[in-house]
């Protein structure tokens, strides 16, 4: 892939993450649900900051990793890092 189009998807899956932050920050509660234990009760819980700033270093970290050695599997573990952004509105909403 040209380094152009690495660095636009680079740029574009770390924006997905910021603006997923965001909303994550003034929407969901001040404490986070982030495993759900098989009785359906919350499990582990986390601080809000804490709990946004995991998957936005995953995503970042990992998308960064990507432009620089164009290994898929960094790319797949950014997106991993979104799918769990997912995960914590789904247990928090």
């Amino acid at each position: 892939m040209k380094s152009v189009n690495k660095k636009i998807l680079m740029i574009a899956v770390i924006a997905a993450a910021v603006i997923l932050t965001a909303i994550g920050f003034f929407t969901l509660p001040d404490t986070l649900v982030m495993q759900i234990k098989l009785s359906g009760e919350s499990g582990t819980t986390m601080p809000k900051a804490l709990g946004l700033a995991v998957p936005f270093a995953i995503t970042a970290i990992l998308s960064f990793m990507y432009y620089k050695s164009s290994n898929i599997k960094h790319l797949v573990g950014s997106l991993i890092g979104i799918l769990i952004y997912i995960l914590i509105f789904i247990f928090n909403m």
